[in-house]
């Protein structure tokens, strides 16, 4: 698998990861570098890894998603709003 497939199945896990999605994972033998895992850093906020995501997927023109990751930062943006000055 080249770079930018391996990059864009990162950043579509990124995304599944954001929204909540179930991804099952299956562990196997494989030393291809294409059967890795997506392990988020555990330093990054989820608005950090959204606002990521969302270049992204600019970036490819995939503005349904966009939409999505709009939606949630909007949320986390509330909630942190609340939080501060509730």
């Amino acid at each position: 698998m080249k770079e930018l497939e391996l990059f864009d199945r990162a950043m579509n896990v990124g995304y599944d990861m954001l929204l909540g999605k179930e991804n099952t994972f299956e562990p196997n033998d494989s030393d291809e570098i294409e059967d890795m895992v997506l392990i988020p850093d555990p330093e990054t906020s989820e608005l950090e890894m959204a606002e990521d995501l969302l270049e992204y997927f600019e970036s490819t023109e995939e503005y349904e998603k966009c939409a999505h990751i709009k939606g949630i930062i909007s949320n986390i943006n509330l909630v942190n709003n609340l939080i501060k000055y509730g």
